[in-house]
């Protein structure tokens, strides 16, 4: 039970009791983490006594203002994973969603028409000829005779 200092002298520190319990819970957490302390901490039973011992000596202050960018909710592993699957799960259903509308069924053998439709649907329905990327065989050719003189 805290006793040293009183909760009506904490009281006085702060606009209100939640914004001394927020500050003293936040305080008690970086000791924990390692900080060192601002007062002595020779009796003290726990980190929150101490937290608090330092709240009534003005060691620590709050102030006011709009931290909602700062904050940051950790998430366990679980929750981690299970997002990450749910992203997975939600970018196959994408692929097959985009492959559905292409017309494409990749459970049958896939012929040079097919191909050419299949590439088509990768590239967004880019026609590479048009271009002028698509290159025909006989270049390569060409390239290699020149290669083995």
């Amino acid at each position: 039970m805290l006793t040293d200092p009183s909760i009506e002298k904490l009281k006085a520190k702060s606009a209100s009791p939640y914004d001394l319990a927020v500050l003293v819970s936040k305080r008690a957490r970086e000791l924990t983490d390692g900080a060192q302390p601002m007062v002595d901490d020779t009796d003290v039973a726990n980190v929150v006594s101490l937290a608090c011992r330092e709240v009534a000596a003005d060691k620590i202050v709050a102030v006011e203002g709009d931290v909602s960018d700062q904050v940051t909710i950790p998430i366990t592993r679980e929750e981690k994973i299970r997002r990450i699957e749910e992203e997975r799960t939600r970018q196959r259903l994408l692929e097959e969603e985009r492959l559905e509308r292409s017309g494409i069924d990749l459970t049958q053998d896939i012929s040079e028409k097919g191909m050419d439709n299949l590439f088509n649907a990768i590239n967004g329905g880019k026609d590479e000829e048009a271009e002028g990327e698509y290159v025909e065989e006989d270049e390569f050719a060409d390239d290699e005779e020149k290669q083995e003189e």
